[in-house]
């Protein structure tokens, strides 16, 4: 079974047809694809000037025309689509670059084995790209963007763009992972299409999600299934054909005939109110039974996913950050599977000491003992001695690299409060710590305490 998703920002009097214009696609396989170069006719072109520029096969002009079932060679219309093999090109050409990389990524090209992908790696057509861990985002010759998550296997099967200065059709095969398309508002529009084993997504000007399953070591099968953020999608199987738009989700089983949409969670909203470093809060939705963050580097224009994670709560530390700032994404995960609508925001974060605790405070007859714990990052602490619980006069101030000190305090001073501080090497200052209240004994209280202890001796 094939189902064919056409995501539309046009009206939907022409639905109809690119329905029909995809399902002819459809009736390729994903090899063909991949073995292809579409070529978009410019005016003054012919099937021989063509075949000069781009092919080193012989008899190029003679078969392209054949090759693409054109009953008059002498007539060629501008905006054609010409499919040409892949094999006879001088070279592949370039369809995308990879921008961003993180982590464990790899591609290939042709039938070439797999290399470690890096940031401004150019990939052809027929390029391979696995992400085991991390991600990746690809950007196209038209500004169209795919950002691949972890466990994601993709490759480049066509494109239409060489000197021809920008592309006009692309197409991905995902045979399994999770993707997500931006494909910008331009003229001319790009046709971008997502091929996965059951589905085809077409995409003129919008944002949506694809993912696509392989079928499992027990026996189910494989799934597709789509998130439309922005635009419109037009779906149709061989039983069924619906019409979906940003805000809901579709689905499909391998070998299965029907379709199964669903709403999608509204994006949470985020709670501003904390802010902790590293601390990010939202709004629980009782659909939801669990949420997905992406932490992404701070570029409002392009992805660039550092990292994700799935959480049950509707809050989240990210810890080990640099100093910075960065954007965050937040939706909602539904019992069927369906992420939801996303919420972004800039996180920006600047490591800060935690706060330091006095353990022990006690008078030694004209000084005063300080004991607190050691933090991690913490180069000196301070200690401040103050007779009000405003510190609005110092009796005694003194700073060391450790959290037990020994400060002179007059013996006539009967009571104290004492705070501490901590200090770091390009950090911010921690926060004063919780104040300690003491009270010097009088020698009649120290008489009373030893008698007390000489009669318990006794007693023994």
């Amino acid at each position: 079974m094939t189902i064919i998703m056409k995501f539309l920002s046009t009206s939907f009097s022409r639905v109809i047809l690119c329905l029909s214009l995809v399902g002819a696609l459809t009736l390729l396989s994903a090899q063909s694809y991949a073995t292809d170069w579409r070529y978009s006719v410019r005016p003054g072109d012919t099937f021989w000037s063509i075949c000069k520029e781009y092919t080193v096969h012989d008899n190029c002009w003679l078969e392209l025309a054949s090759h693409n079932r054109v009953a008059n060679p002498n007539q060629l219309s501008t905006g054609t689509q010409l499919l040409i093999p892949m094999k006879w090109l001088k070279q592949a050409p370039f369809a995308a670059q990879a921008v961003y990389v993180v982590g464990e990524v790899v591609f290939s090209d042709a039938n070439k084995k797999l290399t470690e992908l890096v940031s401004g790696q150019k990939l052809r057509i027929g390029s391979k790209v696995v992400v085991n861990q991390g991600s990746t985002t690809l950007r196209f010759a038209d500004g169209a963007t795919i950002v691949m998550n972890a466990n994601s296997e993709l490759m480049i099967s066509s494109s239409s763009a060489i000197k021809q200065g920008r592309a006009q059709s692309i197409e991905v095969h995902l045979p399994r992972g999770e993707i997500q398309v931006t494909v910008p508002e331009r003229m001319p529009k790009t046709q971008f299409r997502v091929r996965t084993p059951s589905a085809v997504a077409a995409v003129r000007g919008t944002k949506f999600r694809v993912s696509s399953s392989m079928p499992s070591a027990d026996g189910q099968n494989g799934q597709t299934r789509s998130e439309v953020l922005e635009g419109i999608v037009a779906v149709s199987s061989s039983t069924d054909s619906q019409n979906v738009t940003a805000g809901h989700g579709v689905s499909t089983v391998d070998g299965q005939g029907g379709l199964e949409q669903a709403i999608l969670i509204a994006p949470p909203r985020w709670n501003r109110s904390c802010t902790d470093p590293g601390y990010v809060e939202w709004q629980t939705s009782l659909s939801a039974t669990q949420y997905r963050l992406a932490l992404m580097e701070d570029d409002t224009v392009i992805d660039k996913v550092i990292s994700s994670v799935t959480v049950a709560d509707a809050n989240y530390v990210f810890k080990g950050l640099k100093e910075g700032c960065y954007q965050v994404k937040v939706n909602a995960v539904d019992s069927q599977g369906y992420n939801g609508l996303e919420s972004q925001r800039r996180l920006c974060y600047q490591p800060q000491l935690a706060v330091p605790k006095i353990t022990e405070v006690e008078f030694d007859r004209a000084e005063l003992l300080v004991v607190g714990e050691q933090l991690q990052d913490a180069v000196r602490y301070r200690i401040e001695v103050s007779e009000d619980n405003n510190f609005s006069s110092l009796i005694e101030a003194k700073t060391s690299e450790t959290l037990t000190m020994r400060l002179p305090v007059d013996t006539n001073i009967k009571s104290i409060y004492v705070r501490a501080q901590a200090f770091g090497d390009n950090i911010p200052d921690s926060d004063y710590s919780e104040v300690v209240y003491l009270e010097r004994k009088s020698h009649k209280d120290t008489l009373i305490g030893i008698a007390a202890i000489i009669l318990a001796f006794v007693a023994l």
